[in-house]
């Protein structure tokens, strides 16, 4: 019976583990737009330009899922 909790506990561990790794590479910048962005540019490949009007990183070049918003400072 011991060895069946300790089972069911690594189980739920690597699960949560899986779960929150794949929460955290949802949404990934390709590396030209991150190095266009480090510049306080915004990156000129077409096809990251074609993606950033629908909303979403370039999955051509490495990125995926859904553009980050950005926050308006309010004075």
């Amino acid at each position: 019976m011991k060895s069946f909790k300790t089972f069911v506990a690594f189980a739920a561990l690597m699960a949560a583990s899986i779960a929150f790794a794949a929460e955290k590479s949802a949404n990934k910048a390709a590396g030209c737009c991150a190095k266009a962005a480090k510049a306080g540019k915004t990156c000129e490949h077409s096809c990251c330009v074609e993606a950033a009007k629908e909303g979403k990183n370039c999955t051509k070049c490495g990125g995926t899922g859904m553009l980050k918003k950005k926050k308006k400072k309010e004075s």
